[in-house]
């Protein structure tokens, strides 16, 4: 089963989701982007509350775009009553986190955008690998226990 990974962003910011995105693609890794993942007569706001919910990591890019959208903020307080990993990466050096995740350490993407997302990339597949051995280790143990069981009668 893949990893899944929620972003979060404001549509003005764009062109930054496209590219984290595509470097995030892998057949490991499944990415949410509402404007890529809710086909048109879905409803935008079940879809985006269920990949939430399924998510493995809740990337927010938070920026003064991000900061005024009516919807980041809502799927943050989802994100964190969920008590999903929230990961923020921080767009611009003026700009603080929300509420209840203003405690997080965040990415500065501000700083060095480049050596931000590498780092975000790797650390997506690290964890991402990271799932895939502990499901193949769970798949292993429920086979051994259907042996197991099937050996019983």
């Amino acid at each position: 089963m893949a990893y899944k990974v929620f972003i979060s962003y404001s549509t003005k910011d764009f062109p930054l989701v496209e590219h984290l995105r595509g470097l995030l693609q892998h057949s490991s890794v499944e990415v949410f982007v509402a404007e890529y993942s809710v086909a048109p007569g879905q409803s935008l706001t079940a879809e985006i509350i269920n990949a939430i919910k399924n998510c493995n990591l809740f990337i927010l890019l938070w920026s003064s775009n991000s900061k005024e959208s009516e919807w980041v903020p809502q799927e943050i307080g989802i994100a964190t009553s969920e008590k999903k990993p929230i990961l923020p990466a921080v767009l611009h050096a003026d700009i603080s986190l929300p509420g209840f995740i203003k405690d997080l350490k965040y990415l500065p993407l501000f700083k060095n955008p480049e050596g931000a997302l590498s780092w975000l990339r790797a650390d997506v597949f690290a964890l991402a690998k990271k799932k895939e051995q502990t499901d193949g280790l769970l798949w292993l143990g429920m086979g051994g226990a259907i042996v197991w069981l099937l050996s019983q009668k």
